[in-house]
């Protein structure tokens, strides 16, 4: 799409976005843009990928705390996570995990969440990297609705996600494959599903109509390939129902995995690596979402899956042969002490083994509370 014509579209679009605000299916034509080159594994057969999940970001400005140290303080610490997350890892793929923005902050306007969303991406996108999209639930809180924002992450070029890749439940639910570093035939798939945000009582989850989207897409996928499930990773920013299955409470003289709010709690998943350390969060338990995992299970191509949503949590468990993790925050306006983020290494000649590194980032800044 042409510069002028994003503009038409963009000045046309927020007015009426500010009126009326925009349905949670999003029918209208979507923002389109020249295709980048497709996701490729390198010659050695490898493909990295950086999960940066619950960035938390705003503008220091727009915090009203008397020490203006802190907001600024936050910003420097968050920003230098995600630089050095980049730098360290130097991956082929940047995905983000939802909760990219507080859009909870009463002060945010469209410009600001614009300015928010620029700066997030800046050390991904002065190297060119490619970057992918998950929606948490306080990204579109105050109402700065998630397709305006999958159109500002859309100003940078190699921004791989869709708005959808059908016209299902919520925003930025797509599939993208890389190619196999032999010919241009898709050798692994990245799914990205957005878990929503909230319904009565609690947490929302991924919708039916979410996954019979994925079922169907994931059945092209196989026939495309000969008859066998195309391997595939999963993003989304809440984790299924069945992640808290193991999880108990406990008396104060039994093992247990950490004390939260007075009582003990007993993790019964067996941590392969790792820290507990908060409550995993899923869905609101008032209904029962456990039809998404059983799809996987029926699927057959999910061989891992990646969540953020609990800030302080980086373990690794295995339910029913398919890996779960939750990945640290990186943001620092929000709590939680550890910050960083997690590298993950598909390897197109072993696609059942992928390799994973949760990474913890350091305070370069000395806040005065």
């Amino acid at each position: 799409m042409n510069i002028i014509l994003k503009s038409i579209l963009t000045g046309f679009a927020l007015p009426c976005i500010s009126a009326m605000g925009m349905p949670k299916k999003f029918r209208t034509e979507r923002f389109r843009k020249e295709t980048p080159a497709p996701l490729r594994f390198g010659s050695d057969g490898k493909f990295k990928i950086l999960h940066l999940t619950d960035i938390h970001e705003v503008m220091p400005e727009m915090d009203d705390d008397e020490n203006k140290q802190i907001p600024l303080a936050n910003d420097i610490e968050t920003l230098n996570v995600i630089e050095t997350l980049v730098d360290k890892t130097l991956p082929d793929l940047v995905v983000f995990g939802g909760d990219n923005v507080s859009g909870y902050w009463k002060e945010f306007d469209y410009e600001l969440v614009r300015k928010t969303i620029s700066k997030i991406t800046y050390s991904i996108r002065k190297r060119n990297i490619p970057l992918c999209i998950c929606f948490g639930n306080h990204d579109a809180e105050e109402g700065f609705h998630l397709e305006f924002q999958m159109m500002m992450y859309h100003e940078y070029a190699d921004c791989r996600s869709s708005f959808n890749d059908e016209d299902v439940y919520g925003c930025g639910n797509c599939c993208v494959t890389i190619k196999s570093s032999k010919s241009d035939k898709d050798a692994f798939a990245i799914w990205l599903m957005d878990s929503n945000d909230y319904q009565q009582g609690g947490y929302d989850c991924v919708h039916d109509d979410q996954i019979d989207w994925y079922e169907k897409r994931a059945a092209e996928l196989k026939k495309a390939n000969g008859g066998k499930s195309l391997p595939a990773i999963l993003f989304q920013h809440i984790c299924p129902q069945q992640m808290l299955d193991g999880y108990k409470e406990v008396t104060a003289d039994d093992e247990y995995t950490f004390e939260q709010n007075g009582k003990y709690f007993y993790f019964a998943h067996k941590v392969l690596e790792g820290r507990i350390r908060e409550t995993p969060c899923p869905p609101c338990m008032k209904n029962d979402h456990r039809r998404q995992f059983e799809s996987w299970k029926k699927t057959g191509d999910i061989i891992a899956a990646f969540f953020g949503h609990d800030h302080v949590n980086d373990f690794h468990i295995n339910i029913d042969g398919i890996d779960l993790y939750q990945t640290l925050g990186a943001g620092y306006t929000t709590y939680g002490e550890e910050r960083g983020g997690r590298l993950i290494i598909l390897d197109e000649n072993n696609p059942k083994k992928i390799e994973t590194q949760s990474i913890e980032v350091r305070k370069i800044t000395q806040i005065d509370v």
